[in-house]
């Protein structure tokens, strides 16, 4: 009897300890798989972010794409007279530009909707476009920025529409067109070019894999790389509009001084609006010190986007008359795309730091437990 209880207490114990085994093992598979299938919706999150600022950010750069195509007249002119003349810069170069603009966009629609509506995601033909964005981008820039608006200024060309009696001296009439002009044309396009290139690259790394959530220094340099554009444009625009102010009065203009993206009607209007832009960007410097700012910085976002659009465009420009239409709508979205970019980044930048504390606390905790 004695080995009979015996041998019933050790095949109790047994069965018990193959229980305990099997529900520690099912426990275990269950919480992998349910970690794997966590990190497969993160991953279809992070893909479908990255899609979606892709497709926004080719949209903002639709309009101005179109303006340069449709302003080149290149469709009109014969092939024979593309290559321009020493007094008319080449129409041909102007219409590829507007092309190369146009083909970016759609291929920025076509990449990123690709990914978001039909989970279409080929980082080989994602970095090819990676390597397309950037040099059609610097095509387009280097162009509709530089080579046509000093080509313009050296033969006292067009697009800027000097004050009805034009300027008192040569130095305020070269000032403003280097600063007012060219240099804000150059901060704006930078802003709105190189925000589509930062998605597209950002789509590429999600779909490799590559996790900067936690580099704080990358999001530290694009932050501080995209405040200095927009204290630039602010500097460009503040320069145009004091100049104006002073030569012309506070008062509204009898006539629209067009300096693009400054289209002035009154200029003590633009003369906040460039004060306002400095602001931001230097509010943005200061949040790359001190990510705590980033909140008041994302308010300012928003509020200097509601300035841009309700005070520069729906007040200067419209003023401006109705064939400012097209200029209307193009300066809308790049607008848009200064006052959303370095927010987005300090954004970013938020979110790197407070990932990286997180990392440390729970190291912290985990050192504490052992």
């Amino acid at each position: 009897r004695k080995n009979c209880t015996t041998s019933k207490i050790i095949c109790r114990s047994i069965c018990q300890l193959l229980v305990s085994f099997f529900q520690v093992h099912s426990k275990r598979m269950m919480t992998a798989a349910e970690t794997k299938a966590a990190d497969a919706a993160l991953d279809y999150l992070e893909i479908s972010r990255a899609a979606g600022l892709v497709v926004a950010t080719s949209l903002v750069v639709f309009p101005e794409a179109l303006v340069v195509w449709v302003s080149s007249n290149g469709v009109n002119i014969p092939v024979d007279q593309l290559d321009g003349t020493s007094e008319v810069f080449p129409p041909g170069v102007v219409l590829g530009s507007g092309a190369a603009e146009v083909f970016l966009v759609f291929l920025g629609i076509l990449l990123g909707f690709g990914s978001l509506l039909f989970q279409i995601n080929a980082p080989s033909f994602t970095l090819i476009c990676v390597g397309l964005t950037l040099i059609l981008g610097w095509y387009v820039f280097v162009v509709n920025t530089i080579a046509h608006p000093v080509f313009n200024f050296e033969n006292d060309g067009h697009p800027p529409v000097p004050p009805a009696d034009g300027w008192a001296t040569d130095f305020r009439k070269e000032v403003t067109f280097y600063m007012g002009y060219m240099v804000s044309s150059m901060a704006l396009c930078a802003i709105a070019i190189g925000f589509q290139f930062f998605a597209v690259l950002y789509l590429y790394k999600v779909q490799t894999g590559v996790d900067e959530k936690q580099n704080v220094f990358k999001h530290r340099c694009r932050l501080g790389y995209y405040s200095f554009l927009i204290t630039t444009l602010g500097a460009g625009m503040l320069t145009v509009a004091c100049w104006v102010r002073v030569q012309e009065g506070a008062s509204k203009l009898p006539s629209p001084v067009v300096y693009p993206p400054n289209i002035i009607i009154y200029p003590d209007v633009q003369v906040m609006g460039g004060v306002w832009t400095v602001v931001y960007g230097l509010l943005g410097f200061a949040t790359v010190a001190n990510p705590s700012l980033v909140p008041a910085m994302k308010i300012y976002a928003i509020a200097l986007w509601c300035w841009y659009i309700g005070f520069h465009v729906m007040t200067q420009v419209s003023l401006a008359g109705p064939g400012f239409a097209g200029p209307a709508c193009q300066l809308g979205m790049l607008f848009t795309a200064a006052a959303v970019a370095p927010a987005f980044f300090a954004h970013e930048l938020e979110t790197a730091v407070k990932t990286q504390e997180d990392g440390k606390n729970k190291s912290a905790m985990a050192m504490k437990k052992v």
